[in-house]
């Protein structure tokens, strides 16, 4: 997939969101921890199907959006937004299938994921200053991976491009007309994604997808 094709989406919502601006528009931004779930990148190496099992710690995320109301249905009003987002995560244990059984060694290094999805959510309305909402939204991420280990280093080092999903439960507090906070816990799936596997006998390409859980909080500033 070349990264072309996620920059001309983005400018194409841009520009779909850009004369909403007159209505109940917004920007917003969050930051809080994310948990990248274990995965099993797997990939023929040496002649044979392997696994690189990796269990992460967790690590931050940050992002911000731009968005506006665009419907409304009883109490129940519509938004979309553009959202785009950072995330961290370093490496902890290791077991690679081509080793036997037990961790490797020397564990370090990093996934990081840059995402831009476009989201619809919808706020149910309390009649008080408390607002629930949830939603989802559909995407690309941007992986770069700088992971090492094993005696003579082995390392997961590269970058790529996936279809990304996520689902977001939260609620808002207003502080006035114009400005309030919120907190949201997010599901995240990035399909997928892959990374050269370089050792000094050679190269081979593994493949997972990724599962990232989220909890942020931030604030929200209509126009």
């Amino acid at each position: 997939m070349k990264r072309s094709i996620p920059l001309a989406i983005a400018a194409t919502l841009a520009s779909l969101a850009a004369p909403a601006f007159a209505q109940d528009a917004y920007g917003a931004l969050y930051g809080g921890y994310t948990q990248l779930d274990d995965t099993s990148f797997s990939g023929s190496i040496g002649g044979s199907t392997e696994t690189v099992d990796t269990d992460f710690d967790s690590g931050f995320s940050f992002g911000a959006a731009i968005g506006y109301t665009f419907a409304s249905a009883g109490n129940v009003n519509f938004r979309g937004e553009i959202d785009l987002s950072f995330a961290q995560n370093d490496a902890g244990t290791i077991d690679f299938s081509g080793n036997g059984a037990g961790n490797e060694g020397n564990v370090s290094g990093d996934i990081q994921s840059t995402r831009l999805f476009a989201n619809v959510l919808a706020d149910f309305q309390t009649g008080s200053s408390f607002t629930p909402y949830s939603g989802g939204g559909l995407g690309f991420g941007f992986h770069e991976f700088d992971v090492a280990y094993g005696g003579a280093p082995v390392r997961l080092t590269g970058d790529d491009e996936s279809f990304s999903t996520q689902i977001i439960l939260g609620a808002s507090y207003a502080l006035n007309d114009r400005t309030s906070l919120f907190a949201d816990a997010r599901f995240i799936r990035d399909y997928d994604v892959s990374t050269p596997r370089v050792t000094p006998g050679g190269t081979a390409t593994v493949e997972d997808d990724l599962d990232s859980y989220q909890l942020n909080t931030g604030i929200r500033f209509n126009f």
